[in-house]
């Protein structure tokens, strides 16, 4: 074989390696912006009747159904991922909320063995309608990373829009994706109602003060009562530890400042079981539920759970909205 020859050999086997490794991985991103956003419903449902009662809201972090375990990667075998989520499954029916907020959920990530797990929940909890939302979206050989936030409601969910948050690297957005929000409305006592998921960056406070702002953004395009929930990561001033004192603002003061929610009843000093993380040991309120300056909250609750590293919380809405 000529030298020529020997190389163009080289030269196709070497595309035919690079294809076989990396056409999945291109071919799964070029597909991300076509599933930012999908809404669902139990087809066989035409109407679901729920009565006169007050709205309750939930909000949960599943952290991918890992359990507490610090990694993904060692949330246990695929019995023990099943078991947990029919657990959490469980603890959804039992909190019996009428809309349900979500993050850190799989839709088809290979540590949950492609299980979408707000479909499933969906399902197992009686929640007819649901929206799935993706932050990271890639495949890369024979793994998948597939999740982002979802909202799980009893009423019909419509008018749902993603809600662009910033990203923490243009690189990280191209190659894998982003932490975004999605928004959607219910109709309830006669008005509708704005729902939003969203899950604040860890990473970086400034990247959690601008998404609040976009957030706020976000709202204003189109004038609704708003109930806003999900994990911040972030708390209010009085809260933030003695050894960060000097923090002036956080994505909460921008929500609590914005004037358009009325925040749940909480006290300072918090107890551990006021606290969301980390649900052994709680140190932190990380998760919240917002909702609209004119509502006021019959009740707010933590749930002393252990199936994720955050706990549930859960909202009672005792005064009928009001049209701002």
């Amino acid at each position: 074989m000529s030298k020529l020859n020997r190389l163009q050999s080289i030269v196709i086997k070497t595309t035919i390696v690079l294809c076989v490794l990396f056409a999945p991985y291109f071919f799964s991103r070029l597909m991300s912006p076509t599933r930012l956003v999908q809404q669902k419903e139990l087809s066989h449902i035409s109407e679901y009747d729920l009565g006169q009662k007050n709205l309750t809201v939930a909000a949960y972090n599943i952290a991918h159904g890992r359990g507490t375990a610090a990694s993904d990667s060692e949330g246990g075998n695929k019995e023990e991922r099943e078991k947990r989520l029919e657990d959490i499954a469980e603890l959804l029916k039992e909190t019996d909320a009428d809309v349900l907020i979500l993050n850190e959920v799989d839709f088809d990530s290979s540590w949950s063995y492609g299980v979408n797990q707000a479909e499933y929940l969906a399902l197992e909890a009686g929640y007819p309608y649901w929206v799935e939302q993706r932050n990271l979206d890639f495949r890369f050989l024979w793994m998948t990373w597939r999740f982002g936030n979802a909202i799980l409601s009893k009423y019909p969910l419509t008018d749902v829009q993603l809600v662009k948050l910033p990203a923490h690297s243009t690189w990280e957005l191209i190659l894998a994706g982003k932490k975004q929000a999605v928004s959607s409305v219910i109709n309830f006592d006669g008005q509708r109602v704005r729902i939003i998921s969203a899950h604040l960056s860890h990473r970086s406070s400034t990247l959690r003060i601008q998404s609040a702002k976009d957030i706020l953004e976000h709202m204003q395009e189109k004038p609704l009562p708003t109930i806003l929930a999900g994990d911040m990561n972030s708390m209010p001033i009085q809260l933030v530890q003695p050894e960060v004192k000097s923090v002036q603002q956080t994505a909460i003061k921008v929500f609590k400042d914005s004037g358009q929610f009325t925040f749940p009843p909480i006290k300072v000093p918090l107890t551990k079981p006021e606290m969301t993380f980390h649900s052994e040991d709680p140190k932190l309120m990380i998760d919240w539920i917002f909702i609209p300056k004119n509502w006021t909250f019959d009740s707010f609750e933590v749930e002393a759970s252990t199936l994720s590293d955050h706990r549930l919380i859960k909202a009672n809405l005792g005064l009928s909205p009001v049209e701002p």
